[in-house]
């Protein structure tokens, strides 16, 4: 009987390799693939080769990931002054035209523009760099992955 009422509760599942309609072929087989492994893999190449160019232009800024790491702001009150300055070089493309061009952060126009505190944007200049390198070069994986710097419903550059 305890066999009996296990079973009858499974009795409304449906293996997925019964026969469909007496052909060989299984119900697995008449199922959709929605997954594209293709496109899959294309995107990780991308994002690959993406990170490995962004990887070599924060070199030539003499930066690497884990310098980027260690300068991120861990609060919310620094991360917000961070994002300040982001959208005020968004603002003046010429300022991130600047740090490509000169290799250097332009702290006194963005402390200016931003009005955040020059000591602020020293302390964070290895994440400030990335992170608008990242907004300069056409990154737009990376970019992707940066929309919580984006002020919430803002557009990303």
């Amino acid at each position: 009987i305890d066999h009996y009422r296990a079973e009858k509760r499974r009795g409304t599942v449906l293996s997925l390799h019964t026969p469909v309609d007496g052909r060989e072929e299984a119900l697995l087989d008449t199922l959709p693939h929605h997954r594209d492994e293709l496109g899959d893999y294309e995107l990780r190449e991308a994002s690959q080769r993406e990170i490995q160019e962004f990887g070599a232009q924060l070199a030539r800024f003499g930066l690497s990931f884990s310098d980027v790491a260690d300068n991120c702001p861990r609060q919310e009150r620094t991360l917000a002054a961070c994002r300040a300055v982001l959208d005020c070089a968004r603002a003046n493309p010429i300022l991130l035209e600047k740090l490509v061009r000169t290799g250097r952060l332009p702290m006194q126009d963005l402390a200016l523009g931003s009005g955040v505190d020059k000591k602020t944007i020293e302390r964070h200049r290895k994440y400030l760099v990335a992170i608008l390198l990242a907004f300069t070069n056409g990154y737009e994986i990376i970019r992707g992955h940066l929309c919580q710097l984006t002020p919430k419903g803002g557009k990303q550059g």
